[in-house]
């Protein structure tokens, strides 16, 4: 018996899979993995006396411990673990990335294929190396279906997931300017995220596409195994009904009447993200009927296009992620959106690389295009690119903002909040 196949076997015995010695329960097997700043190795002998049945480390010195497994390498024994349970287990496997709203179209995916099958989906954004091996080591014998979400920030990740997670479909949401430090330019972006077209068209795998997206549709050329979305081509098709604030789509399968469906998410953008789980639902023969109420029920959270009503204001909170192609959307949504005294509060784009000065300069000019009642920009890349518009204003951090908020409040107003996860946001929830 090899050893991933003897500590797999460990694994099942297991109450599960822990890589943070400070949360292991009675059980479990350990991982001790590695960072710049951590060793798990010197904690193999605490959590093994704490409860843990197993423990794999890379630290030779343990080998004599009782139930400790030492390999060469930790992280790649996870992964390699990861996949063997994945064949283990041989259930279809559905793979998700893209620059913008892969997260909300994981979620939505799950809740409309939930209703027909047993599912399991990465839960947040757990979606990196090592995220998505515990995605798969938290899947049994009783899920029917799984859903990975894969990010990425360099060339050869999406590479790498696809490898371990080994998915029969997948879907990339969009491509668009985030993460350029790492992929260098947006043909980079490209070039990460289309390594999952790649991967399916090597192992006979279905790929669903939007049809109006003309940067996927020349990734995914060659590629005959597709089933395809969107506005008046694809499998399904559908339009927006009502955008004022949640918006309300109808949407076409086949040879069904057309449906419409109330939604809880804010943005017209949101369109391809709903119309793309209807896709995979229906083409996985749920019940059209499921699919309507599982759009209609499903909310969003983690400050990702919320709504939240304050004592003063209706407030939309979008700030957990934020690149040059959800910025540009979100604004010009707002803009549309039929609502008085509109204020936007944005805070400022990380990971932009070289592109940093010239994206934010492009956003400033894009804000004094439309028409708000007060405009706050946060944060130093913001720093003198402003005009001397009255209405629009800048801080250099989240405390200066406050304080402005504080001496003057806004008032029946409806407010954005948009920015990078990184900029916590939501400290400003109080004060608005």
């Amino acid at each position: 018996m090899s050893q991933i196949a003897t500590i797999h076997k460990a694994f099942l015995s297991s109450s599960g899979v822990s890589t943070d010695s400070r949360q292991v329960n009675t059980g479990v097997i350990f991982f001790a993995l590695k960072g710049g700043n951590f060793d798990g190795n010197k904690y193999v002998k605490e959590v093994m006396d704490n409860g843990a049945s197993f423990a794999v480390a890379d630290d030779i010195s343990l080998q004599s411990i009782k139930n400790v497994f030492v390999v060469d390498d930790v992280l790649t024994t996870l992964q390699e673990l990861a996949t063997y349970h994945r064949r283990h287990l041989g259930l279809p496997l559905i793979a998700i990335t893209g620059t913008n709203g892969k997260t909300t179209t994981k979620e939505l995916v799950a809740a409309v294929v939930s209703r027909k099958y047993k599912t399991k989906a990465t839960i947040g954004n757990f979606n990196n190396h090592i995220g998505v091996p515990l995605t798969l080591l938290s899947m049994d014998k009783s899920i029917e279906l799984g859903i990975v979400e894969m990010g990425a920030n360099h060339i050869g990740e999406i590479e790498l997931l696809c490898n371990i997670a080994e998915p029969d479909y997948g879907m990339i949401t969009n491509v668009g300017k985030a993460h350029l430090e790492g992929f260098g330019s947006f043909e980079g972006v490209k070039t990460a995220k289309g390594e999952m077209y790649q991967y399916l068209q090597k192992h006979n795998g279905q790929l669903f596409i939007n049809h109006d997206n003309e940067h996927l549709k020349e990734m995914a050329k060659g590629i005959g195994n597709r089933i395809e979305y969107g506005l008046t081509n694809g499998v399904v098709t559908g339009d927006i009904n009502c955008n004022n604030p949640f918006i309300t789509i109808n949407w076409k399968a086949g040879k069904e009447s057309i449906q419409t469906v109330k939604t809880n998410l804010i943005g017209a953008y949101n369109l391809e993200n709903i119309l793309s789980a209807i896709c995979i639902g229906y083409s996985l023969a749920v019940d059209v009927d499921d699919i309507n109420a599982a759009i209609e029920e499903y909310k969003p959270t983690n400050n990702r296009s919320q709504l939240i009503q304050s004592t003063s204001n209706k407030i939309i909170m979008d700030a957990y992620n934020a690149n040059p192609s959800s910025m540009q959307v979100a604004i010009q949504n707002f803009s549309s959106m039929e609502a008085p005294n509109k204020v936007l509060i944005l805070g400022g784009m990380k990971e932009m690389g070289d592109d940093c000065q010239k994206e934010h300069q492009k956003l400033v000019q894009l804000i004094e295009q439309q028409t708000f009642s007060a405009i706050y920009l946060i944060g130093p890349e913001f720093e003198n690119l402003l005009n001397s518009k009255p209405k629009l204003l800048h801080f250099k951090t989240n405390t200066s903002l406050i304080d402005e908020l504080k001496a003057n409040p806004i008032k029946n107003s409806t407010i954005l909040i948009k920015g990078s996860r990184s900029n916590k946001l939501e400290e400003l929830l109080e004060y608005v």
